[in-house]
């Protein structure tokens, strides 16, 4: 048998992804109850841990994406440093993302059906609704973002962390780095985002999965944001003549320039995508998709239970691997199942009472010399380190509060919830501070 490797109270099993900000395993936590819970574990790469600044930002995001509790969205459960490694703690979703799940369709000639795409974009835009009442905006609403597992369930992911890579990069560079083409016209100039992006986002993620194609085309990014910008797409029953007009009409709306014209919000688009589910598959069950990717990844299923076959589960810390050493935890960021708290102490009073204090901190007297947030011109419009929470200190400047009462009263007239400041969020600007060490 094989010995896990430790990282604080998690054992790290196998690895299942890589990338250029992180590493993804899967690992395992024992709770008090002896209960052994699954665990996907994102160690932050050396690049980004050694950045105070991005470490900062990352607790943030945690803090705030960690109280998203729904059906739809993979919870994160901690952030916690382990000596120089930082990583967050997350719920294990046992399948694949939708852009394997598509990419795969294709290469077995069983590409994903119509009214699967539909469902799995409407469970999304469910999540993605409850983050935008949070006052989060995902920014990263792309294939590989959206999980859907083995029983057909879809989770939502990755909203702190890919906020605070694209952060990090605008910061540092000065550009508009990220997935060009799932960005939205407005994200593209580099304009303040709220939740109807997202919503542009989604439409572009079900256009692809429903026709196989792109709804913009253009030789290189710079020309594809002009794309996004001032092309109009064919629609997408012009590519899948099986697709009933009435979704050419929805996507439309969804892929709008501008964004009065989109829907309002993530909710109001699932809405309108339920009926056409009902429409394209009377009867249709999760499991049906579920059944699907057991089918199309009954290789990658059966190596993972292998692997996880080789580790002994019941090991003890104490019996380390060759290799390993006991090394300093620390809980940055606690949340959920693993969150080690007072008897009878409510954890969302606990982080109310945190951003409380930020807001204090933040708006407690502007700078004399009439600058912004950032040291630069009041006004500015940036899209770099954001919490939300509630509406800005800023809303006041000139300009800013006119823009954010359009975005109420468009929400306002369609019926949804008025809250000018859904989608919007508070620059950060100074070091998070951080929990005491446990």
């Amino acid at each position: 048998m094989r010995r896990p490797r430790w990282l604080g109270p998690y054992r790290l099993l196998y690895r299942i992804a890589s990338g250029g900000m992180a590493e993804i395993y899967r690992g395992a936590r024992t709770l008090p109850d002896g209960t052994i819970c699954p665990v996907a574990v994102k160690c932050v790469l050396p690049l980004y841990t050694s950045d105070p600044e991005f470490v900062a930002m990352l607790e943030d995001e945690a803090r705030t994406c960690g109280l998203l509790d729904h059906p739809n969205i993979a919870r994160i459960y901690e952030l916690a440093n382990v000596d120089e490694q930082c990583f967050l703690a997350m719920e294990f979703v046992d399948g694949m993302d939708l852009r394997s799940i598509v990419r795969r369709g294709r290469e077995r000639d069983a590409a994903l059906l119509p009214a699967w795409a539909v469902y799995v974009v409407e469970r999304a835009l469910r999540g993605l609704q409850a983050a935008h009442v949070q006052g989060v905006v995902h920014r990263d609403f792309t294939p590989s973002n959206i999980l859907v597992s083995y029983g057909g369930e879809v989770k939502l992911i990755d909203f702190g962390i890919a906020k605070a890579a694209h952060n990090r990069s605008q910061t540092r560079s000065g550009v508009i780095k990220g997935k060009v083409r799932y960005m939205s016209p407005e994200q593209t100039m580099g304009k303040r985002l709220d939740a109807r992006s997202d919503v542009f986002a989604a439409g572009v993620v079900l256009y692809e999965a429903l026709t196989g194609n792109a709804p913009f085309h253009a030789p290189d990014d710079v020309s594809l944001m002009e794309a996004i910008r001032n092309q109009e797409p064919d629609p997408p029953s012009h590519h899948h003549p099986g697709l009933p007009a009435s979704l050419d009409a929805v996507l439309a709306r969804a892929l709008s320039k501008d964004v009065a014209d989109r829907y309002p919000t993530a909710a109001r688009f699932a809405d309108a995508l339920a009926p056409l589910l009902r429409e394209m598959a009377p009867g249709f069950e999760p499991s049906e998709l579920g059944a699907f990717l057991c089918r199309i990844f009954a290789r990658e299923r059966r190596e993972a239970e292998e692997q996880l076959s080789e580790f002994d589960l019941d090991v003890s810390p104490d019996d380390l691997t060759p290799t390993g050493a006991r090394q300093g935890y620390t809980r940055l960021v606690g949340i959920g199942p693993f969150a080690e708290q007072p008897p009878g102490e409510d954890l969302r009073d606990v982080v109310d009472e945190w951003l409380a204090a930020r807001r204090a901190a933040r708006t407690s007297e502007p700078p004399a010399d009439g600058t912004g947030l950032d040291g630069g011109a009041p006004g500015q419009a940036d899209d770099e380190a954001w919490s939300g929470d509630a509406r800005p200190g800023w809303v006041e400047e000139t300009g800013r509060t006119l823009e954010l009462e359009a975005i109420g009263s468009a929400v306002h007239e369609t019926g949804e919830t008025e809250r000018p400041d859904t989608g919007v969020f508070e620059r950060e600007n100074e070091t998070t501070t951080r929990n005491p060490t446990e």
